[in-house]
């Protein structure tokens, strides 16, 4: 368990977390990666956009977002941003936390780590309950955000890309 933690993103702008991203598909299932198939110079760039973004509201988005790398040991295994300015779309229909598990580290329960470890930072920034969406094509996904705690509340909704459906955790119940 202590294997296990959580940095800010702009603790840890570095040659293995870039290589991580490297490993992380361009784009799946509603989700892009925009930091595969960049040079380190750009990637580095990226990541300082990024930061700026934990306080000045992005404006394609209409949110400010914490991103975070989960680590086991000194190995980076995945993303998570945490969307921190909640206005009525992300507090009703948008996703709040987000995450990516590097390809080589997939299927060996990574993915209920990062977003156990989300929800306990996001019970520290002081919400009570997460919104979290994934599509209805992504079954992993769904087992993961179930395993921790989601219900579902808006059922099989239209995107761009198929169908979506979006949970609530309640957080005070996660202790």
């Amino acid at each position: 368990m202590n294997d296990f933690k959580l940095v800010p993103l702009k603790k840890c702008i570095n040659k293995s977390v870039y290589l991580m991203y490297q490993d992380i598909s361009k784009k799946e299932l509603g989700s892009i990666n925009i930091l595969n198939g960049v040079s380190f110079e750009e990637f580095k760039k990226i990541c300082e956009n990024y930061i700026k973004e934990e306080k000045i509201i992005n404006k394609e988005l209409n949110t400010t977002t914490n991103r975070y790398i989960l680590f086991k040991k000194n190995i980076p295994i995945g993303e998570v941003g945490i969307r921190t300015t909640l206005n009525d779309y992300w507090i009703n229909f948008g996703s709040q936390i987000f995450y990516k598990i590097r390809m080589s580290k997939r299927g060996l329960g990574y993915g209920n780590k990062i977003l156990a470890l989300a929800l306990d930072e996001a019970s520290i920034l002081g919400f009570d309950k997460v919104r979290i969406n994934a599509s209805d094509d992504n079954i992993k996904s769904i087992k993961i955000i179930l395993k921790n705690g989601g219900k579902k509340d808006i059922l099989n909704y239209k995107t761009k890309d198929g169908t979506s459906t979006s949970y609530i955790i309640k957080l005070k119940d996660k202790s």
